[in-house]
């Protein structure tokens, strides 16, 4: 929309500060169950004795909240923001309070949180100017990141103190508060559109393909880390089947779809589609350093997973400081490249330096890796989104929203199944090596695979500890070199991004009919391509 068509945020500023720390808390309580129950697993398989199953508690609620990713933000085109967060958080609380069934309650609450996750970042977009957005989106960045660090330990708290169960009540208060204050305080257009019209817009058959795609090619990325091996008939089943899904879905977008849920002309912007691909990297790499540093003290010092959660501090701290500082020159500047530009590098960096790690690494080097690390993936985190934003149509920009979000958390999905499978590979190739060797111990060296703690036991030789620990720091630095390849390809995609003018203004808002009606115009000549 031209310059002269904008108008300035009418919101007064208190009010938009009471806004953005209700979206903020709704975005913490739906980010943090996406790890709270790191922690809690093995206490919840003991009371229902039910190991085998117990890795779908995870998988369940990320499978459902990535799959509807890219639904929401069409969802809530057409039937208006505050309604689909809303019922979005109440499909979050009902999942929640499912302990009768938990795996399938886990399933219902990340379908709420893929709503509360996309929508708060789009409404965010709806009420701050591009320009002002930077210091904004730094905040969610900084939520997105602590509760990623803070779900495990709170976990591990409510587990070993009080009870598993308050893993998942915790998030009930919240999102009753959350519930009654975006009903309060967030007021958008009303659409004069019939419940009927709007329920004919919904490509139910798009839905139908891509949630059942999605899902079917992440179960069959996750099957290999529950004993099967990649190449058995129930993964290649699963990633074959969930890309012909996906496959089907953008032709039916393509040629049948009356209104899209994924616009495919986003696909036709250079800055959106290259942020698809450096989004995609980017949570590979994040939730990889946020699972596998853990791992590492771990071993190297027989810490607990609430213990060695605190040494994720420095990276937190660094995406702290460059998310505040970036926003804040974005604001002043108008200019995001050369950040995402720097940013990137140094993660690289700084990812780079994590290979460095051994057994005989001093605290303030440790310290150091994450926090460069921390720094360069905090300049990248928010700025992904406002370029993406940037270059996509006022009509489009929910959609925007929900594709990157969603081809951030794909990417974590892909790089924790890739980065699983090569720990795994290493270590058993080095752990069977030592059988021959320690034949007396074969039921420890087999169970160091999933339990490192077990080389600690007062029985163990310290030459078998010695030995393992170092296949561990083989498999490690293996991970390391593969996290590290997904960096330089975050820094790569950045590379080609076109300046974008970030407006000072917001849009003038409309209703979710006439941003339906204003969808259907022709494409005005791109500059974005």
């Amino acid at each position: 929309m031209p310059l002269d068509e904008e108008e300035e945020n009418s919101m007064p500023f208190a009010r938009l500060l009471l806004t953005m720390a209700v979206l903020s808390l709704a975005l913490f309580v739906g980010a943090i169950d996406q790890t709270i129950v790191a922690t809690a697993t093995v206490r919840i398989s003991e009371e229902f004795d039910a190991m085998t199953q117990i890795v779908w508690l995870a998988n369940a609620y990320q499978l459902s909240s990535t799959a509807l990713q890219p639904v929401t933000g069409k969802l809530s085109d057409i039937f208006g923001r505050t309604q689909v967060l809303l019922a979005s958080l109440v499909i979050f609380a009902a999942g929640s309070l499912s302990m009768n069934v938990l795996l399938a309650g886990r399933g219902i609450a990340g379908a709420g949180s893929a709503g509360i996750i996309g929508l708060t970042l789009v409404i965010v977009s709806d009420i701050v100017p591009m320009r002002k957005r930077g210091p904004y989106m730094a905040i969610f960045s900084l939520v997105f990141s602590i509760s990623s660090v803070v779900g495990p330990l709170l976990g591990g708290v409510f587990t070993d103190h009080i009870s598993w169960r308050w893993v998942f009540w915790l998030s009930e208060p919240i999102a009753g508060f959350v519930i009654v204050a975006v009903i309060i305080l967030i007021r958008f257009p009303h659409s004069s559109t019939g419940m009927w019209a709007k329920l004919k817009r919904i490509d139910y058959l798009g839905i139908l393909l891509l949630v059942g795609g999605l899902t079917m090619f992440m179960i069959g990325l996750t099957l290999p880390s529950n004993g099967h091996s990649w190449g058995s008939t129930e993964v290649v089943l699963c990633m074959s089947g969930g890309a012909v899904a996906v496959a089907l879905f953008f032709i039916v977008e393509w040629k049948f779809a009356l209104d899209p849920i994924v616009p495919l002309r986003l696909f036709q912007i250079r800055n959106v589609t290259l942020m698809m691909g450096g989004s995609f990297f980017m949570g590979a790499c994040m939730f990889t350093i946020i699972f596998f540093i853990p791992l590492y003290y771990n071993v190297v010092e027989n810490l607990s997973s609430t213990q060695a959660g605190l040494y994720l501090l420095p990276f937190v701290i660094g995406i702290l400081i460059t998310s505040i500082l970036t926003g804040w020159l974005v604001a002043r500047l108008g200019i995001y490249r050369p950040f995402m530009w720097t940013g990137t590098a140094v993660c690289a960096v700084g990812i780079g330096l994590l290979m460095l790690l051994d057994r005989s690494s001093i605290l303030a080097e440790r310290i150091c890796y994450l926090l460069i690390a921390g720094l360069g993936m905090g300049a990248f985190i928010q700025l992904s989104l406002i370029a993406g934003q940037a270059a996509a149509r006022v009509e489009d920009m929910a959609s925007a929203t929900a594709v990157l979000t969603f081809f951030r958390s794909i990417g974590s999905v892909c790089g924790m199944a890739a980065m699983q499978t090569v720990l795994q590979t290493e270590l058993r190739n080095r752990l069977y090596g030592l059988i021959n060797s320690y034949s007396g111990f074969q039921r420890t060296i087999l169970r160091a695979i999933d339990n490192p703690h077990v080389i600690y036991g007062s029985h163990v030789p310290l030459e078998l500890r010695d030995e393992i620990i170092d296949a561990y720091m083989h498999s490690l630095n293996r991970v390391f070199l593969i996290m590290l390849v997904f960096a330089v390809a975050m820094f790569l995609w950045t590379l080609p991004l076109q300046h974008r003018t970030l407006a000072r203004r917001l849009p003038k808002r409309t209703a979710p009919d006439e941003v339906n009606q204003r969808a259907e115009e022709p494409p005005r000549p791109s500059s974005c391509v």
